[in-house]
């Protein structure tokens, strides 16, 4: 790999399952290829057709070639990502109140906010990542968008842990880090506040609402997973591999990473979004490759891999909340979820609400996402047709989602 560009961060992680995972997906291929003219192959939907017009003497050797060509190409991509001269220059708006690690950023006061006295919106992103995801990119930012449509947003960082947030619980993130900040939203507005939750973000939203705090006035959520009882696919296969001890082993390595880091790594949510979807970092710098580096489209690609390789690490009692109580146990469908001083019911959530829950999503899928909406009084649910990432910085998030969110936030 050449020479990192400088604030580049890292490479794809775990890099090396990456690459194994297409080494083994494109070797079984080939050994599968004889039989491909067969009425039993397992073709994807589509490429059976297209496959069978390649006519029924299938050279292997032509298919390794292939193989080694898109492999070629995927170690290109990851070249020209890690050389790529993009650095995020967007500055972070003022700071009006931080505790610990956390800090809430008033995008009401950026240059193109037009109305600094508008309805103010409190932002919660995911623990598990950057909260800049939502103010990546000019064009590509929901905050400055939200700013520039006459709303006051106001994002609640949630920082990389410290010292003071070593034992923190989601609980106690919900206690001392949102409770705080949506108060003080309250206040320095003198008005209502609106409250926008992204990935688990959403969730908290949700768990944050069901307590009825005065001041609130409407909720949204977008791609905030909610019942976890399903097991299709890779990640539903690992919760069942996972229940089958009730999560004991699981319990052990949170527990074992702890105590060994302080905090658990990055690199376990990293492992764990690699294993929903194997192939998926190959093929898309496979795409890469086929770009114009010094486009748009390839300066949109490396600010997003940037992003995702800047994962934060979570405290040990909030990993296990996440992974444990939430993924395993599902304590969140179930009612069992204790947050804010009793369980989480989101019937009780009394405010207008719409939910995002993308079609394509694979992080917070149709099933896992749905269910929050489902369960909340009067709530609206949108179903835009795209993924996890793609609901906020995707090429249809204006159109599927800021959009609707707007429309929302203003009635």
């Amino acid at each position: 790999m050449p020479e990192p560009a400088p604030r580049r961060v890292g490479h794809p992680s775990p890099l090396i399952f990456h690459l194994g995972a297409a080494l083994s997906a494109y070797t079984h291929a080939l050994l599968a290829a004889p039989r491909a003219d067969t009425a039993m192959f397992p073709w994807a939907d589509g490429l059976g057709e297209r496959a069978a017009r390649l006519g029924p003497d299938l050279d292997q050797m032509e298919v390794a070639c292939e193989m080694a060509a898109r492999l070629r190409a995927s170690i290109e991509g990851l070249e020209i990502w890690q050389k790529h001269p993009y650095q995020r220059t967007l500055e972070d708006p003022p700071v009006i109140w931080s505790d610990g690690c956390s800090r809430l950023l008033d995008y009401g006061q950026i240059p193109r906010a037009v109305n600094c006295n508008g309805l103010p919106i409190l932002v919660v992103p995911s623990l598990i990542n950057r909260a800049y995801i939502l103010d990546l990119l000019p064009g590509r930012s929901l905050m400055r968008w939200l700013a520039g449509q006459g709303y006051r947003p106001l994002l609640l960082d949630w920082g990389a842990p410290g010292r003071g947030e070593v034992d923190f619980s989601l609980d106690e993130y919900g206690a001392q880090r949102l409770a705080p900040a949506f108060r003080h939203a309250v206040e320095t507005n003198g008005r209502p506040v609106a409250l926008l939750g992204y990935c688990m973000g959403g969730t908290l939203a949700a768990g944050f609402a069901a307590r009825r705090p005065e001041g609130l006035a409407r909720l949204a959520t977008i791609g905030a997973p909610w019942d976890f009882c399903s097991t299709d696919g890779i990640a539903g296969s690992i919760r069942a591999l996972v229940r089958a001890d009730e999560g004991r082993q699981t319990r052990e390595i949170l527990e074992t990473l702890g105590m060994a880091f302080g905090f658990v790594p990055v690199s376990l949510f990293q492992m764990l979004f690699a294993v929903i979807n194997p192939m998926q970092a190959v093929l898309k710098f496979q795409r890469l490759s086929r770009l114009d580096p010094d486009g748009p489209a390839a300066s949109f690609f490396v600010a997003l891999e940037d992003w995702l390789a800047d994962g934060v690490p979570m405290p040990m009692k909030a990993a296990s909340d996440l992974l444990l109580g939430w993924q395993i146990e599902n304590r969140t469908a179930r009612g069992l979820w204790e947050f804010l001083g009793g369980p989480v019911c989101p019937g009780e959530i009394d405010v207008p609400t719409l939910c995002f829950c993308g079609r394509s999503d694979s992080i917070a899928t149709p099933a896992l996402s749905e269910a929050l909406p489902e369960r909340i009084p009067g709530a609206h649910m949108m179903r835009p047709n795209t993924g996890h990432v793609g609901m906020v910085v995707g090429s249809g998030a204006r159109t599927g989602v800021w959009r609707g969110l707007g429309e929302f936030l203003a009635a």
